[in-house]
């Protein structure tokens, strides 16, 4: 009986561990616009001011982040080019972001970009 609960507790582990890539590689686009959201100002009123500031840069670095774990960045790009969709007028702004917080997201945030990586 002990050795049957000990080889429970082992498969169950592998199978939660083996899904964790799929659960790791979904997220959300409204957590990407989320962050794009401390970016506000600076999409609405443009470059070259105001800079991005910190809160701003800080966000990108979180989208950086989801972009490179797992198999996200086709889906960050496909919702940045959603956010370009929408705020249009603001396309250069979103598109300069990353640039001027010294990130590189591996791919160019530009309408009609091929997010297929």
């Amino acid at each position: 009986m002990e050795s049957y609960k000990k080889s429970s507790r082992i498969i169950g582990l592998v199978v939660l561990l083996s899904s964790a890539p799929f659960a790791c590689a979904f997220i959300e686009c409204s957590a990407i616009t989320q962050y794009f959201s401390a970016c506000s100002i600076f999409i609405t009123r443009g470059s070259p001011d105001p800079f991005p500031g910190s809160p701003c840069c800080d966000a990108m670095f979180g989208v950086l982040s989801i972009a490179n774990s797992g198999d996200n960045r086709p889906y960050v790009c496909r919702c940045l080019m959603g956010l370009i969709d929408t705020f249009s007028p603001n396309a250069t702004s979103i598109a300069t972001l990353p640039g001027l917080c010294g990130i590189s997201l591996g791919f160019i945030i530009v309408p009609k970009t091929d997010c297929s990586l």
